[in-house]
């Protein structure tokens, strides 16, 4: 008797490299995520926004996991060559496979032009519009099993949207605060959004640029484990700003204590070691750190293990 009940399907399907399903570095959280992207048309769009909203997620919890299966090897981020992005555009193509060779073949061109490190956060959106007629991409594409029914392409929703943003953008703005709103609406959820504006009623655009990329840069350094909760403590005035005040070999040691947290939570939730086996294992790798940068990630993969 099957204990795996499998339905051939002839149309609407998705194939699934068994490699990439077996792969123990890969939890449940990444591999549900892949499945996912997986169901989509060749040409849909991987965007954060519409990830965060489909999967109902935060985007940090979007962009943690795009990282990660970009350290494994099943996504590339192209990180397009543009000072400043115009509203509607997006800076960071993502490419996702499930085969690794094959992602790495066929992002190839990109990889040998590179100058920039792919685990970039995303940056502001400006108010511009873009020219979507004159500015096509070529950009070479994943093969995938093509589906019949195309009905999940973004392509189509996102100029819609696209559209209805620049007819609003033609009409007056009469206030700071819906100004302020607008523009956050394209870098957070909602509720960080009341939040931000209960601590900051007069917060302008330029504050918050200069306030979202100082927390940027705790983020990128380690500081701090989650980009929204600290920007509305920065706006309370009950975050002390750390970045520029540690040198830059201690920068990168954080970068890589940071890196061992998220891969250890991650080892964790596979189930193949204890809890004090996954600590050990943490510690023995990072007796050449200085323990008192060591301590705190000690302390927070700790709480994880134990939450």
């Amino acid at each position: 008797m099957d204990f795996i009940i499998k339905n051939h399907h002839k149309e609407n399907y998705t194939m699934i490299y068994n490699k990439f399903i077996q792969d123990k570095k890969l939890n449940l959280e990444l591999k549900g995520f892949g499945i996912y992207l997986l169901s989509k048309p060749p040409n849909w769009v991987i965007n954060i926004n519409q990830l965060s909203y489909d999967l109902s997620v935060g985007k940090d919890k979007v962009l943690r996991l795009i990282n990660r299966m970009i350290e494994l090897g099943y996504m590339y981020r192209y990180k397009k060559e543009v000072a400043f992005v115009g509203k509607g555009e997006l800076k960071n193509l993502y490419y996702f496979c499930d085969d690794k060779e094959l992602l790495n073949k066929t992002t190839e061109p990109f990889r040998s032009v590179a100058t920039t490190p792919q685990l970039s956060l995303s940056t502001f959106p400006s108010l511009e519009s873009p020219n979507m007629d004159t500015a096509p991409l070529d950009i070479p594409v994943v093969t995938t099993p093509i589906m019949e029914n195309n009905s999940h392409n973004n392509t189509s929703n996102y100029k819609e949207i696209i559209k209805k943003e620049n007819n609003y953008l033609k009409e007056p703005i009469l206030t700071n605060n819906l100004s302020i709103r607008t523009y956050l609406k394209d870098i957070l959820d909602n509720t960080t959004i009341v939040n931000l504006l209960n601590a900051r009623p007069d917060l302008k655009v330029d504050e918050f640029k200069k306030l979202y990329e100082m927390v940027n840069l705790e983020f990128k350094a380690g500081l701090c484990n989650n980009i929204n909760a600290c920007l509305i403590k920065a706006a309370n005035g009950k975050w002390n700003f750390r970045y520029n005040i540690i040198n830059n070999e201690d920068l990168k040691i954080h970068r890589v204590l940071k890196g061992k947290l998220n891969y250890y939570i991650d080892y964790f939730s596979i189930g193949s070691c204890s809890k004090n086996e996954i600590l050990t294992k943490f510690l023995n790798e990072c007796q050449k750190y200085d323990e008192n940068l060591v301590n705190p990630y000690y302390k927070q993969l700790k709480e994880k293990l134990e939450s």
